[in-house]
């Protein structure tokens, strides 16, 4: 590289700066949507009014009826860095509007041809024109009161970016997606949208004088049904945090929508908070419908750490911790659990060793080769060449004047071990252990899937793995938008032993499966993996980077949660003392005995205080 002349540093003209701007500021046609909108609230419009033309790479048109602009505003607006919502630093350390930067009309101006139509008051307007961020005309002309804006040909002038938009279907719905969270933080507002013509959203403004929680809700059921709403649990923490978080119902097609001070955000911290809480809680990577609202002071977050405005940061460390413990409370009311004698063993409590007081010949729930190796794709009871036979007990009916049990939460904790007897086994479905503490109660099919998931996913993860080609392609139905996405990542899932073709119409062909995985299964595997494609939250490029860089994880907790299921031992089997032994033995030897794969409880412990008070003795 040869020597720097000087003058080679130049100040870059106005126009480039916006263009560059522009793609911070303007990713696609949802972005256009969300800084109109935003200016349109914060103009105190009650009615706004969405138009697109092919999923907004035509047209956009967004229509209000709020406090407009007079002529010098009309043009100054369109300036780089002109805002009238901030005029002193001290301003920047509460924002109370949801636009402030005085960028994004400049950045849109820029990479396309704009119209805008404003007045103060009805019959007095000004009209101004743009053309790839230049002025070419102003003028007065009769409007009502508001503002109506048109956005043509976007990306007109950069063609690069306007090749990577996707289709006008996906970009319809993606508008459709920011019109939806600006409707749902305010319910107070009329929010309409239409493509071509046609209706896609009519949410007129929630009657007021009723309280916010009835308001909200009802605003979910406007744009989502009734069905959704009556599937979800109110969150209680406080005036700070409040929204709702859906039950199992609600995974399919789930809804996730986050707000702060009202602004729609996309916040990675606050997602990942409501992820690991689902995993505590439901011990499960799929993930209920989320409606998150965060209402504090305005100089305790600060809005300003993303070009679009789409992450925050909290100034108080606190923060997180209460919407946490918010969160986890919802969680486990919508997964149907209460009070109850039985509980799940506390985080820093020791699991029980095994004293048995006799030993039997070895006996095993799977069967063994010559060298002793278990063989792990074989189920006990569909097990042929068992080296055990089930000693059949018969068990009295009782009936039980004690409440119906609650499901409980558990994890797995990790400690020294204390001495566990083996009682017997309850009706062919349970196994009791008597600790120093009290009664263990243990589901044995739940905990043979613990115990069979982790040796598949051992298996699976230390083997290579084999493709197996099928003879006639099967058709998977998924999400559009997810089938996109998924298209991204055939390299990776060739790498795991699935052939993919990526068809029209929300279809994936599917012409190899890795060896072993029914047709069925692998289909089940694939739709599942469009479905978290199409409802993570997060733009399309870091949803892909976000499933590749787990996809191995993802497909083999899948898989082996699947087969562990089909060949545990089933309920109502009896098991000799040998076979309880053996179990336990297994389960206390996993890394996370206390749920099985699909998030159930293993293990349920009443205390001995507990069996105490419940007898009148304390």
């Amino acid at each position: 590289m040869s020597d720097r002349h000087d003058g080679a540093i130049v100040e870059l003209p106005d126009i480039l700066i916006s263009q560059i701007a522009a793609g911070e500021v303007v990713e696609r046609p949802a972005s256009v949507v969300k800084e109109l909108v935003e200016n349109s609230i914060d103009a105190r419009a009650t009615r706004i009014e969405v138009s697109l033309e092919s999923g907004g790479r035509s047209v956009i048109e967004v229509v209000d009826d709020g406090i407009g602009m007079g002529e010098a505003d009309a043009v100054r607006c369109f300036s780089r860095h002109a805002t009238s919502k901030l005029r002193r630093f001290e301003e920047l350390e509460r924002i109370g509007t949801l636009g402030f930067r005085g960028e994004a009309l400049a950045a849109i101006a820029a990479v396309s041809k704009v119209s805008l139509l404003t007045a103060t008051e009805a019959g007095r307007g000004t009209r101004v024109e743009l053309e790839g961020g230049e002025v070419l005309e102003c003028m007065p002309s009769p409007a009502p009161r508001g503002t109506r804006i048109r956005v043509r040909s976007l990306f007109y002038n950069v063609p690069a970016r306007r090749s990577f938009l996707k289709t006008p279907a996906t970009e319809q719905r993606r508008c459709l997606e920011v019109l939806h969270g600006y409707a749902l933080a305010n319910a107070h507002l009329g929010f309409f949208l239409s493509h071509e013509g046609r209706e896609r959203l009519g949410a007129p403004a929630v009657v007021a004088g009723r309280d916010l929680r009835s308001t909200r809700l009802e605003r979910i059921a406007q744009i989502f049904g009734s069905e959704l709403a009556s599937h979800l649990i109110p969150l209680s923490g406080g005036t700070e945090v409040t929204g709702f978080v859906g039950d199992a119902s609600t995974i399919v097609r789930r809804r996730s929508f986050l707000f702060v001070n009202g602004r729609l955000v996309r916040d990675r911290a606050l997602l990942g908070v409501f992820y690991r809480a689902v995993r505590d809680e439901w011990k499960s990577d799929r993930f209920p419908s989320l409606f998150l609202y965060l209402d504090i002071p305005p100089e305790h977050v600060d809005v300003n750490v993303h070009p679009q405005k789409s992450e925050v940061r909290f100034r108080d460390p606190g923060q997180m911790g209460r919407v946490v413990r918010t969160l986890r409370t919802a969680l486990a009311q919508a997964r149907g659990e209460g009070a109850a004698p039985l509980r799940e063993p506390d985080e820093a409590e020791p699991l029980p060793a095994l004293s048995w007081s006799e030993r039997r010949r070895e006996h095993r729930l799977w069967p063994r080769d010559q060298r002793g190796v278990a063989q792990l794709g074989v189920g006990a009871a569909e097990a042929s060449n068992t080296d055990w036979v089930a000693e059949p007990r018969g068990l009295p009916e009782v009936t039980s004047t004690m409440a119906q049990p609650h499901r409980v939460p558990l994890s797995g904790p990790r400690g020294v071990r204390e001495t566990a007897k083996l009682l017997g086994q309850y009706k062919g479905s349970l196994v009791l252990l008597e600790t120093d503490e009290g009664l263990l109660l243990i589901d044995q099919h739940a905990a043979h899937e613990r115990v069979l998931y982790e040796r598949y996913k051992m298996a699976i993860e230390s083997g290579r793995t084999e493709e197996q080609l099928l003879l006639e392609p099967a058709i998977v139905e998924v999400d559009e938008h997810g089938g996109e996405l998924l298209g991204e990542l055939v390299d990776d899932l060739k790498a795991m032993g699935f052939g993919l073709a990526i068809l029209s119409s929300g279809s994936v062909g599917l012409s190899a499966l890795p060896a072993g995985i029914k047709i069925g299964e692998g289909q089940r595997v694939i739709a599942r993996l469009a479905e978290r494609l199409a409802t993570t939250s997060g733009s399309d490029a870091s949803r892909v980077l976000a499933m590749r860089e787990r996809l191995a994880e993802i497909v083999l907790d899948d898989l082996a949660a699947s087969q562990a299921c089909r060949s545990a031992v089933k309920i109502h089997h009896p098991l000799t003392q040998a076979e309880m032994e053996r179990l336990v033995e297994d389960l206390f030897a996993c890394e996370q005995p206390y749920a099985c794969p699909h998030g159930r409880s293993t293990i349920l412990k009443m205390g001995d205080a507990e069996l105490e008070r419940r007898f009148g003795r304390r």
